[in-house]
């Protein structure tokens, strides 16, 4: 059973979602979780009409690593009391508040990519966007010659479009209305997520 979290805490200023996965997931599998995971605070910060400029991944690795004699890293304990190589942990700042789906998940992708242990399998996922402001008060970057700013101005636009449109689809019609190319990959489990209510099959 995958276990989902999904917390909005307007006192500690956050948006995240963590899951436990069903089996342990190599680290390419991982990746696609991740990405579908960045994908979602994404919408929820655009629908939401918030921003944020800071993203932080914390990669719970499974217990199963520590049976063979090649794991040579730190180990911690779980909840239960049993040996697991620790977590990794990590956090990316952004220069802008956004809640772009293209410049979240390219973040988390970068932070993922310098966080994780390739040689682990890993079971558990966190992932939460902290220092989150309404967009109305979002900070704009300041000019520079080299930016051609009405260009960037009408693909932000097109893409705050392209997020509302596929927010009123889902709306109307559900969650698995509309889903991207990434959640048909080997690891994608937000089609299984969205069938659930608090970590169970609804």
């Amino acid at each position: 059973t995958i276990a989902d979290i999904k917390v909005y805490k307007p006192e500690a200023k956050s948006i995240g979602s963590g899951q436990v996965l069903s089996s342990a997931y190599s680290s390419e599998k991982a990746k696609i979780a991740v990405l579908e995971m960045a994908e979602q605070i994404a919408f929820d910060l655009f629908e939401q009409k918030l921003v944020s400029k800071q993203f932080v991944l914390t990669i719970g690795y499974d217990r199963d690593n520590l049976q063979g004699q090649e794991y040579s890293g730190e180990v911690a304990t779980d909840r239960y009391g049993r040996k697991i190589p620790k977590h990794a942990h990590g956090t990316i700042n952004l220069d802008i508040p956004t809640s772009s789906l293209k410049e979240i998940t390219t973040a988390v992708s970068s932070l993922y990519d310098r966080i994780i242990d390739k040689e682990l399998l890993i079971r558990r996922l966190t992932l939460s966007a902290a220092k989150v402001m309404p967009k109305e008060g979002q900070v704009y970057q300041q000019l520079d010659l080299f930016t051609d700013y009405e260009a960037l101005k009408k693909e932000q636009e097109k893409e705050r479009r392209l997020q509302k449109s596929i927010l009123d689809i889902k709306k109307k019609y559900g969650k698995n209305a509309v889903l991207r190319g990434l959640s048909y990959e080997e690891g994608a489990t937000t089609r299984t997520r969205n069938g659930q209510i608090g970590g169970h099959k609804a």
